[in-house]
Formats: structure tokens, sequence, C-alpha cells
């Protein structure tokens, strides 16, 4: 729960005892650009990342659940992503203090109270933040106050009221915490321009901003600055109907003519709406070829469906847009906002291209696993028919596509209060496939790990503390003992059983071991009583099968060298064909 008082913000640098067994990238690590790539404490790092836009719509100011952030922080660094972009307001109704006539006077206590947290938890469980400032939903006219907001980019002495008494103070406040690593000043402003009930904003308004903006986040601290254009569009020229980059140095200038106007680095957004259009699938591409020219910038995509590309798999759109130049995908989203897709499509990708490249992902930290055989796509999209996007059932969202752009019919919107980034008529690409990717073992040396038995009719699941487990009806944070914790999972919905993985407290003396009947990923069919040493702070071992006995039970054991706090996450192991001979039935 946070504190009914306002803190003020502390910067958490974590000390080298309190970071020693995780995956991590160099402590004081902000991240740089050199050369068209990202590098975090002097060494490359590509942004392995995702979208979590909010939890509860305008959650800073809002409805802010700082435990449902921290368990979905651990949730995605245990699945390999070291980046998310998040909405810090979402359509201006809260958190911000703005009055009638678009004069900023500054923001509530509580959404300074919310944002101390929030970077607070991602600096802990080290994951990068692309601070969405605000969106096209801000001047959209089934919001509230559309017009405060619409008064607001009317005027550059208002704009500057944002600047001074809000944007300043933002980057005043945070700029300490390196895991504020970007600035995006703006999601999808497109539509405010092609849009009817969006504004139909001449560019001229946006640009006045976003000179504005980046001059004063640039004066005032090294945090980067982008904007998430939804399509290409508007930012090149020499694609097909591209008409020119909105975001140039050389245009922001002409607003305000000093060096510290400019973008670090480019994150447009891609949907398969937009294939016939612009620059085709951008992942098996490079940024020249998709753009049709060189932008002069460091490139990345901010948004795309966290169900893969036409006729590829996530997997294969991360791997190809490494190959290729990008510099990083963000899938929309972690959390499942919308049909495109959640953690369940997003985290076989980040898991697969974190065990083919750890030290882009995690510099300096952890083990190099076993490189798994990520299938590479030709430039050509398969010929896979793709299904129609799934009807929406009671959370209808409205659609951010463009009404007056010549690209096609327009959906049809839908009256709802959460935005979504991909029109409601597009077909979607179909779920990904899950890799097959192999879990390296983080065994230290000299730990005694009992020999690979012969299998028999009569493997135990998890060990003899499971004559008295401790059910569990999910993932969590759960206490584990020095005799050993068995926790007792059901779930008959799980295929062959479940896809576990367990993460130490943050404790450098703590030693916790791990043991179950399966395996390491989800071909094994040879299963064995396995055991796995997890020692120091955040130690983890991530996706190990666990086979589920016949009456649909799953267990694992944790013996602890003293009493600690694990963190448990579970999914279903779906893929292959299961063990051979499946577990002895537990209490």
């Amino acid at each position: 729960m946070v504190a009914a008082v306002a803190l003020p913000f502390l910067s958490v640098t974590p000390t080298r005892a309190a970071t020693e067994g995780r995956p991590r990238a160099a402590m004081g690590d902000r991240i740089t650009i050199s050369n068209k790539e990202f590098f975090a404490g002097g060494q490359r790092i590509w942004m392995n990342g995702a979208n979590t836009p909010w939890h509860a719509w305008n959650d800073f100011g809002g409805n802010y659940d700082a435990a449902w952030w921290n368990t979905h922080f651990q949730e995605l660094h245990n699945n390999g992503v070291n980046s998310i972009r998040v909405w810090i307001t979402c359509s201006g109704e809260v958190g911000i203090n703005i009055d009638a006539n678009g004069v900023v006077t500054g923001a509530t206590a509580k959404h300074w109270q919310d944002l101390d947290s929030f970077f607070q938890i991602a600096q802990q469980n080290q994951i990068y933040i692309m601070a969405t400032l605000i969106s096209f939903d801000h001047f959209k006219n089934t919001y509230s106050t559309y017009t405060r907001w619409r008064n607001w980019l009317n005027s550059d002495p208002n704009i500057d009221s944002y600047v001074n008494s809000y944007l300043i103070p933002f980057v005043n406040r945070y700029e300490t915490n390196p895991y504020l690593w970007s600035i995006d000043l703006i999601n999808e402003p497109d539509w405010v321009v092609e849009n009817q009930e969006v504004g139909q904003f001449p560019w001229s308004r946006l640009q006045s901003y976003w000179a504005r903006a980046s001059r004063a986040i640039h004066e005032n601290s090294p945090i980067l600055v982008t904007v998430g254009m939804g399509m290409p569009k508007y930012n090149a020229t020499a694609c097909s109907g591209c008409q020119g980059n909105k975001l140039a140095d050389s245009v922001l200038k002409t607003f305000v003519n000093d060096p510290e106007v400019y973008m670090d680095f480019y994150s447009s957004h891609y949907y398969p709406w937009q294939d016939p259009y612009f620059g085709g699938i951008p992942f098996y591409k490079t940024p020249v070829q998709y753009y049709g020219e060189d932008l002069g910038k460091l490139t990345m995509i901010g948004e795309t469906p966290a169900n893969g590309s036409t006729g590829h798999t996530l997997t294969q759109d991360y791997e190809n847009a490494y190959l290729n130049g990008w510099q990083g995908v963000m899938p929309w989203t972690s959390n499942g906002v919308d049909s495109n897709g959640g953690m369940a499509q997003l985290s076989p990708a980040t898991t697969t291209f974190r065990n083919n490249h750890p030290q882009l992902v995690f510099p300096s930290g952890g083990p190099t696993p076993t490189r798994t055989n990520t299938p590479i796509a030709s430039n050509t999209p398969t010929n896979t028919a793709i299904g129609p996007t799934s009807t929406r059932t009671n959370t209808p969202v409205p659609s951010n596509t463009p009404t007056n752009t010549a690209i096609g019919p327009t959906p049809t919107r839908t009256n709802t209060p959460l935005p979504s980034n991909t029109p409601t008529n597009t077909a979607i690409g179909p779920t990904p496939t899950r890799t097959n990717t192999p879990i390296p073992s983080n065994t230290p040396t000299n730990t005694p790990i009992p020999p690979t038995p012969t299998i028999t009719n009569t493997p135990v699941p998890g060990g003899n503390p499971c004559s008295t487990p401790t059910v569990i009806t999910g993932g969590g944070s759960y206490s584990v003992s020095m005799t050993g914790t068995c926790f007792k999972y059901v779930n008959a919905t799980f295929t062959r059983g479940g896809m576990f993985s367990v993460m130490n407290p943050g404790d450098s003396t703590v030693s916790n071991t791990v043991k179950w009947y399966g395996g390491r990923n989800e071909t094994v069919t040879n299963c064995i009583n396995d055991t796995q040493v997890l020692n120091g702070n955040g130690a983890q071992i991530n996706n190990f099968t666990v086979a589920k006995d016949s009456n649909n039970a799953m267990f694992v054991t944790v013996t602890g060298n003293k009493v600690n706090t694990i963190t448990l996450s579970i999914q279903n192991w779906q893929n292959g064909t299961g063990c051979s001979v499946a577990p002895t039935p537990q209490p």
C-alpha cells in the first residue's frame, strides 16, 4: 500500500552485494546512444521490451496499485524484458492541474506520490522506462477535459506553462534515476492531425510542443527524447505513401532555434493494417529499406502486436529486427489490455531473445544460456491464412485507426474509455507458436547434484515434503522453510503440466534448492527428479517444466538455507509431448 503522505523521490542505487546472482546491466547505467546503438554503462544494450501502458487507466494520481506494478515488473524481468513503455497520463483527466483555458500549473500531490513509488519499483526490478507523457486521447471529444487540452495545444504560452510547471519538475525529480531511460512526448500524434474527433490540428501545433519540450529535457537532464508515431507515414519522405518526417531536427528548429531541440531516436509503431502501405513489415527489412531513406538516427519499434506480424511469430519478429539493425521492439502489451496479445504471447519471444543474446539484454550479468534455434523467416511473409480479429466482449476500446487517411476503409469506432492501437476490423496474424527454449542451469560449482536416475514407474514429484503440501492457486510471493516447503498446484486445463519460474528474494545470503519432476524445457520426454540451486539476490530459474499427475496436480519443493520469501510464477506447458512416464500422484 502506498503511504498516505507524499514522500520525496529517493534514487535507489543497489550495492554490489544487493545485485549478485541476478542478470543485470551495470549499475549507474544511464542509457546513451553511440553509432545508432543504445549503450548502458558503456556496454551495448538492445531493448528487449514491451508496452505496459497502464494497469488502471490514468494510474498516476488515480487508482495506482504499487503491489501490482511490482509483481508485474518481477514477471517481466523473469521473462527477459529489460524495458517497457508506460503512459504517465492516459487522457489528461487525472494528475495534471490544467484549467479551462489550457494553462498548466503543476500536478496533484498524489500524482507525484504515485510516480515516486513507480520509478523506485522500476529501478529495484531493473526495468527501463520509456515514459509517454500524453496521448492523442487528451484531445479526443469523448473525454471530459478535451477542450482544456485543445486550448493548451493551440497556444505557445500554454505549452510553455506545461513545460515550466510540469515537464521540468518531472525531469528534475527523476533524472537521477537511470531507469527513466527516455521520454516519449506523445502517443500517436498522427490522429491529432487526421481525426476529426481528436481536433484535426495542424502539424505546426504539435511541432511547437516538441521543440519546446525537447529543449527543456535536454537542458535539464541526460534523458533521451522520442515521439511514438502511429505509422511511418509521418516519419519519412521516401517510403510509399509517406509525407515527410515531421520530427526532423531541421523542422523542429524552425519553431525554437536552439541546439538542444532534437529527437534522440525514432520509435514509430507498426500494426498489420499497415502491410499494404508505407514500408510493409519492418522486422524483415533494414530501417533504410523500410523508410526508403537513412533517417540519420537510431530507430526502434515502439509498438507492434504481441500476437506477431502478418505470417510470423513474435519470436521471429524480435530476432529479425535485431539482425536487420533495429535497436529494440516493444509489443502491445505485456498485460493484455486488448486483443493484441499479452504475456502469454510476449514471453516466448522475450525469453528466447534473452537466451540467444544475454549480454545484449542484461549487459554484464548472469550466465550465458544455451542458444536456441530461433527460426529466421525470409523477408517475404508466408502464405499463412490470417484470421479475423476476435470480437471484444464487454470490454470495448476506442480505435486509433485514422479516419481521413487514404489507406483503406476506416473501422467503426467503439464508444469506450480505453484506447486501442489496432483498428477493429484489421486482420491480425495468428498467435505465435511457443518456441522450445532450453533454460540454462544456474547451478554453482561444487554443488552436489544427484545423478540422473533410471526412469521407473514411481517418479516422485517435488520430494518428501509433498506428503503435506502447501496448496497454491497461482503465482505469487511465498515463504519457504529450512526443512522444505512443497507447493501443490492443480490445474486441469494445463496440457502437460506447468512451466514454473522461481526467483530468490533481495538477499545475497539466501540459497534455495528447487526440486521437481519434469525437465528444463517443453520438449523434454525423459523426465527426471530434477534439482536446481539458486544462490544470492534475485537468482532464478525460468520456465522449467513440471509434469502433472493423473489428478492434474504439479509439485515443486523449495528448501532454503534460512526462512525466506520466493517469487513463483506458473504458465501452461502446452508444447511437446510431455513426460514419457507420468509422476506418481501425491496427496
